[in-house]
């Protein structure tokens, strides 16, 4: 047997591959706006929408390569060869495809945007180049869920920063060397993905690795799809259920009410990371293992997800509201008050849900998320537009926490994880809904609201210590080794 990569080691890895990233957006954008201005950077953002969403032209084939791969882990290197080179044939024509539908439409597309007519003229010069970065995408997604598939997360997560340097600062160099003109930067930002995508091609060819001993294999074709197929679904449905509070706040609201709601929402997910970093670590590792195992290590990854989530969840509850009188005043605090609390009720909820979404898409059923997803559009839409009616902006909030739980409740079902987690959630949940509570009935600043933050944020530790008796003994062990000798051996 081989032996696996640590999980810890590959969850670092993927949550520097997350954060990292950040970062760099913070000192690129200013850069950005000083050289091609407000309205350039505006249009260069939608064309990188654009891509993402062209890139579902993937089809799921890259989860679907993650997965297969992960299964044939001790097969030989032929086997994983062709599951890789099929998907990538696969991925290569669907993304070319994406392109010359890109390029026909990208016209049509753009001047839904209002864009200012010379500004419109370089888009259209570009134009070329954004198709070409849809089967660049692809090809690259392929490559990506490759070392995936192995949990080569360390190579991995190095060789899409260093792309994603060369991405971001390509065309920057074009702006300040050639002119600050989109026909310039966007080519730059192209060529930066295909760089990228060579850098990605020499990792997997020595980490991988690829013997270059078998091709393509027609009889890859059919479970790479059928897998793909249900991960597009989801991707598709996804992104809709996401977003589509803030349509039906703006319709029902208007759009004022939009910007209230949207930034405590912005604040509230960014605690997604974390439980992104846990099921993109855990897929393969899942994908790989028997199904008792698979059961037994996500009920482990769900208990150790809630412990790390919980404080700073329980913290962040009770900061949301000071914390946008400081950045935002109290006006804007004032028109957002508990949204962002109840919100982040939601995205507790959600980090939980990850690790049975995991699950189940690496035990290769992610037709059953991808129902669970689709079953939610319709009553979900209804309830925020009831719930607007007659609670307003807390009220979308809060059905947009309850949707997940409704979700994370067949998740776990559909799982076969509820009998270990059940009783182990009841006591954080209750905690995290305490802690809401209390922001509305001891708004900010109040000495009860100040008391109710410092005894519940301490109450989730102590639990979270409780719950994990190898978390407290490092924390005692810390404590002790700072403590003077003669208390230690007393």
């Amino acid at each position: 047997m081989t032996a696996k990569p640590s999980l810890k080691r590959n969850a670092i890895a993927n949550f520097l591959g997350s954060a990292l990233p950040m970062i760099v957006s913070l000192v690129t954008v200013p850069l950005y706006l000083g050289h091609i201005g407000a309205a350039r950077y505006g249009v260069l953002a939608i064309v990188w929408m654009l891509q993402g969403y062209f890139g579902y032209f993937d089809l799921g084939l890259s989860a679907a390569t993650s997965n297969r791969i992960a299964q044939l882990s001790e097969a030989s290197p032929a086997e994983r060869e062709s599951v890789m080179w099929t998907a990538l044939l696969m991925n290569a024509a669907f993304g070319v495809l994406g392109g010359l539908i890109l390029y026909s439409v990208g016209h049509l597309l753009f001047a839904q945007f209002h864009i200012a007519p010379e500004i419109n003229a370089e888009v259209s010069a570009a134009m070329p180049w954004i198709a070409c970065a849809v089967p660049l995408a692809t090809v690259t997604a392929v490559f990506t869920g490759a070392l995936a598939g192995r949990e080569q997360f360390g190579a991995l997560n190095a060789a899409q920063f260093a792309g994603m340097l060369i991405f971001q600062i390509a065309p920057l160099v074009a702006a300040i060397l050639l002119k600050p003109e989109l026909q310039y930067v966007i080519p730059a930002a192209i060529i930066g993905s295909a760089v990228s995508l060579l850098i990605l091609v020499v990792v997997v060819y020595r980490v991988f690795p690829l013997t270059l001993t078998a091709g393509p294999d027609r009889r890859c074709i059919k479970p790479l799809f059928s897998y793909g197929a249900w991960v597009t679904v989801s991707n598709l449905i996804f992104p809709l259920l996401d977003s589509i509070d803030r349509l039906v706040i703006g319709r029902v609201l208007g759009a004022q009410a939009v910007t209230w709601y949207q930034v405590p929402l912005t604040l509230a997910v960014r605690a997604r990371i974390v439980p992104g970093v846990f099921s993109r670590t855990l897929f393969p590792r899942l994908s790989a293992i028997d199904t008792e195992d698979a059961v037994a290590l996500s009920i482990s990854a769900t208990r150790g997800l809630t412990i790390l989530m919980t404080p700073p969840i329980v913290f962040g509850i009770f900061l949301m509201h000071p914390f946008l009188i400081v950045w935002l005043g109290s006006g804007f605090a004032a028109s957002s008050r508990s949204v962002g609390e109840a919100l982040l009720i939601g995205v507790w909820i959600n980090a939980i849900a990850h690790i049975p979404g995991t699950h189940l898409a690496a035990v290769r059923r992610p037709d059953l998320v991808a129902a669970f997803h689709a079953a939610q559009l319709v009553p979900y839409i209804v309830a925020l537009w009831l719930a607007l009616q007659y609670f307003g902006l807390v009220g979308a909030a809060l059905v947009f926490s309850l949707r997940y739980v409704f979700e994370t409740a067949l998740l776990f079902w559909a799982a076969r994880l509820g009998v270990g987690v059940t009783r182990f959630l009841f006591t954080p949940g209750l905690l995290v809904v305490a802690a809401f509570v209390a922001t509305v009935l001891f708004p900010w600043p109040s000495t009860a609201g100040s008391l109710s933050w410092i005894l519940l944020t301490s109450a989730s530790l102590v639990w979270a210590l409780h719950a994990d008796p190898g978390w407290r003994a490092r924390v005692l062990h810390a404590l002790s080794s700072r403590l003077p000798y003669r208390w230690r051996r007393a």
